[in-house]
């Protein structure tokens, strides 16, 4: 299927430079995951919080810089949150109280939002349809890529450097991506509609298709981070995993994730999205049930077995989704992007730190969230599918 956009010719840059974009999303977590014991060590406190201030300011950023890409384009927002990345993490390496490192660490993931909602919003722009959903799954396969293999590269950094090293190589990253988007990326929005076709924020809220849609991306987006939650407790504090064993486990998830995701691109091509979206609700709910029945089994097959069929699920729910969420909203592709990025990072934060609060076994609170909230999607769908009554 041909891009429906006049920015058709671009497609091939737009698509390398939403890639390039959407990388520093993940990069600003991963990475320096194995710091986290010396930056304790260095403030004298406990710095896992610096990830929620990240994730906090990475999906609120996200609602300034969707109306800011509509207004004045796709590359300014975009080039503009690259320097504000390169700059917090700079800022990062250089810090010696927590409390600066925390400021850094929101500058940062302000700094991803923009290239983040701007990756999403210009496949919308140049692509429509099944041609848009295959691009949102190439951006999900590749997103798949880093947990894979930035913990590794982070912990080489650390032990050899110290953790200033991992900030400071992601501001040499954004700065070398800014210079090749500077080279290379086009600008992709469309011509500015009449005032009267412009929907605000409020009206994309109401829209029936970004609220069915979305609540679909919402719930795949909340399932893996639950399972990322929840992993280390049920694996090594309770099923007696080592670390090094943890890591590859995580990583071959991750990998996993990423040629699924690469398999969706041949099969949206041959199913239908809606068709490819209820295979991979159908597989979040069975692998639910799965976790619920295998509980309190020994090993880490009870736990990453269904886990494996859930990222199946993921990575075949996510794209479609995306692509259906977005597909109304030509002429506010920004606005779009943002409240719908927003509303998965806030969702999946929440449901993670649910899931992990509550007084149950990691694999029954996984599984009984995995179970229920595709079902609850999968209805909603069916809902739409049914034809109303005719009138008397």
């Amino acid at each position: 299927m041909p891009p429906a956009s006049p920015v058709a010719r671009h497609a091939n840059p737009a698509t390398a430079a939403a890639i390039l974009l959407i990388l520093f999303n993940p990069l600003g977590i991963d990475l320096y995951l194995p710091a986290l014991p010396m930056l304790q060590s260095q403030f004298h406190a406990d710095a896992s919080a610096s990830i929620g201030a990240f994730v906090f300011s990475l999906g609120l950023g996200q609602l300034l810089f969707g109306p800011l890409a509509d207004r004045v384009g796709r590359r300014p927002v975009a080039l503009g949150g690259l320097l504000v990345y390169a700059a917090a993490s700079m800022l990062a390496g250089h810090c010696d109280t927590l409390g600066g490192f925390l400021l850094a660490r929101v500058l940062q993931g302000l700094g991803a939002s923009a290239s983040s909602v701007c990756a999403f919003t210009i496949i919308r722009d140049c692509f429509s349809g099944n041609a848009a959903a295959r691009r949102y799954s190439l951006l999900n396969g590749t997103l798949s890529i880093v947990p894979a293999m930035a913990p590794t590269l982070g912990s080489v950094l650390v032990r050899q450097y110290g953790w200033p090293s991992c900030f400071l190589l992601l501001a040499a990253l954004a700065l070398a991506a800014f210079a090749a988007l500077v080279w290379k990326m086009p600008e992709t929005r469309p011509a500015v509609p009449p005032r009267a076709e412009r929907a605000g924020s409020a009206e994309l809220l109401r829209h029936p298709e970004l609220l069915r849609y979305g609540a679909c991306c919402c719930t795949a987006l909340g399932m893996i981070l639950g399972y990322v939650t929840l992993a280390p407790k049920v694996l090594i504090a309770d099923g007696g995993v080592s670390p090094a064993a943890f890591g590859l486990l995580f990583g071959a998830n991750a990998l996993l994730i990423m040629a699924v995701s690469f398999v969706g691109l041949r099969l949206i091509g041959r199913f239908s999205q809606q068709t490819l979206l209820h295979w991979g609700l159908g597989l979040m709910a069975l692998s639910g049930a799965l976790l619920l029945a295998l509980s309190g089994k020994s090993g880490a097959w009870h736990y990453m077995g269904p886990v494996a069929v859930l990222s199946v699920g993921f990575a075949f729910t996510l794209g479609p989704a995306s692509s259906l969420a977005m597909a109304p909203f030509a002429h506010a592709a920004g606005r779009a992007a943002a409240l719908l990025g927003c509303a998965q990072m806030l969702f999946a934060a929440v449901l993670s730190a649910a899931l992990a609060a509550l007084p149950l076994p990691g694999e029954w609170a996984l599984g009984g969230a995995a179970l229920l909230l595709p079902l609850a999607c999968l209805l909603a769908l069916r809902q739409q599918d049914v034809p109303a009554p005719a009138e008397a």
